[in-house]
């Protein structure tokens, strides 16, 4: 029997643990933290359970694949609950509930802007090919070489995918109100980019948002964590946490062994860095075996980080949803601070995330209140006590004068994470939140390799490889990664 270390137990990495297993591979999958889940991942504060990162609930089609590959449902493992509205989005002027029936939607938007309705049809419309045609044709191929995309239904439908067109650029053909903009660009921030870096291609996050909808796995997301580890633990592989690596032995360009903090040694046939891939070439591989240089990542397109609060309520708040999107400043303005200025955004947007409207057990008793919100900001940025303050006395204040309530006096927990708990907690480069930004020239095969050019029996699975950053891509990432192994490793 074949066997595999893997390094990192993020979602990425469980769902490599999975494949590899059921296809009778010996695998081992070993993460620094005292849980799986990576970044998907929880905090527990005087009887609230706080989701540490991701909170959004997308593309569900993509985890009901995953279980199905193993003859299993979602439902063995997490309960899923349709949010509705699936999140509340506040622009300049007004705010709007964003509802799961679509016909709805279609009012909204023509209550903007008279003939929205009709465009939205059509940009649904071309949303949904693009959905289609990526998940058919080349989300899940390995990217080893542009030749992959030489199939016929991928030239067939290449222009229709709009690849070298900015999101920005399509979206603004469509709408002219910089409300419904804003609303359709906003996915763009959490695939890593800007609307004007980010091809249109990712219009299909749209799509996966609008019909596909929002959903929460009751419990909190790490649900999902559990449920991946449950499901790898039922197929055998061996998990070991509190354990990180910290070595490769490399020789005649194969890693023979590894070893931990602790001085422990672990020998496998192959290895999956499921950690951060800069981290992993710059602090675990010498220089003569590196595939990509420290010079390499620092001219990388870096999603940026974020300044995150957890807060435990002593009461109910009005006037916010589950997700709730704060587009009361300009949007440009934020991105320009972060992305061309690279300073702290003077007037940011930000995310309120209060999974306790849909879920009681993540708060001590059912009048209190579980708030998350997440600041993006530049990767690398200063991070100190006194800026977090700063922010939050700031951001604290704009959410009481929007939802016109007192906050503050209500608060019994609050917790923040931002770039060092991104850096002491998960290896992350320059602290990012996201990995690397999908922009034109880091999507697809222009992304690191997920097998190492240089060692043999290395390869890659998360944020900085294909697919790119978010849950289902992760997931995904799991699954080239364990196909390109057992193609490799089968005679």
């Amino acid at each position: 029997m074949k066997s595999i270390t893997i390094i990192g137990g993020g979602l990425s990495g469980l769902s490599a643990s999975c494949y590899l297993a059921k296809n009778n591979f010996d695998v081992t999958l070993i993460d620094k933290n005292n849980g799986p889940g990576g970044r998907l991942s929880y905090i527990k504060e005087k009887g609230f359970t706080f989701d540490l990162g991701p909170t959004w609930y997308w593309m569900p089609d993509v985890f009901d694949k995953f279980f199905n590959d193993f003859d299993k449902k979602v439902s063995d493992y997490y309960d899923l609950i349709r949010l509705d509205p699936s999140y509340k989005f506040f622009s300049s002027s007004n705010e709007y509930n964003i509802p799961e029936n679509i016909d709805e939607l279609y009012m909204i938007f023509e209550n903007i802007e008279k003939g929205s309705s009709s465009q939205l049809k059509h940009f649904m419309e071309q949303a949904r090919k693009k959905y289609n045609i990526s998940m058919d044709s080349f989300v899940y191929l390995p990217n080893n070489s542009f030749t992959e995309y030489f199939s016929f239904s991928i030239i067939k439908n290449i222009f229709a995918l709009n690849i070298f067109q900015s999101l920005r650029k399509h979206i603004a053909s469509y709408f002219k109100s910089k409300t419904i903009r804003d609303l359709l660009e906003f996915p763009s921030m959490f695939l890593g980019g800007t609307p004007n870096n980010t091809p249109a291609l990712y219009s299909l996050m749209n799509y996966a948002d609008i019909i596909g909808g929002t959903w929460y796995p009751k419990g909190g997301m790490y649900q999902i964590s559990k449920g991946f580890a449950q499901l790898s633990n039922e197929l055998g592989v061996k998990h070991i946490y509190n354990e990180e690596i910290v070595k490769f032995d490399i020789k005649n360009s194969k890693i023979k062994k590894v070893v931990s903090k602790a001085g422990n040694i672990y020998e496998s046939s192959s290895y999956i860095c499921s950690i951060e891939y800069p981290y992993a070439q710059m602090n675990l591989i010498n220089n003569e075996y590196r595939s990509y240089d420290s010079k390499y990542w620092s001219t990388r397109n870096i999603a940026p980080s974020a300044l995150i609060f957890y807060l435990g309520l002593s009461e109910k708040i009005k006037n916010i949803e589950h997700h709730n999107l704060f587009f009361d400043k300009d949007f440009d303005k934020h991105l320009d601070d972060i992305f061309v200025k690279k300073i702290w955004p003077s007037e940011p947007l930000f995310y309120l995330c209060c999974p306790s409207k849909t879920d009681s057990t993540v708060v001590p008793k059912k009048n209190m209140e579980n708030i998350f919100i997440l600041i993006p900001i530049q990767s690398g940025s200063k991070d100190d006590n006194d800026i977090r303050e700063k922010y939050f006395v700031d951001i604290i204040k704009r959410i009481e004068q929007i939802t016109h309530q007192s906050i503050k006096e209500k608060i019994l927990v609050k917790k923040s994470f931002c770039i060092n708990d991104f850096i002491s907690r998960y290896n992350s480069y320059k602290g990012n939140a996201y990995g690397l930004a999908n922009t034109l020239f880091q999507t697809a095969f222009l992304k690191p390799k997920l097998k190492d050019k240089k060692i043999k029996n290395l390869y890659y699975s998360g944020h900085f490889t294909v697919p790119g950053p978010g849950l289902p891509p992760a997931v995904i990432s799991g699954k080239v990664v364990s196909n390109q192994i057992i193609k490799d490793l089968t005679p």
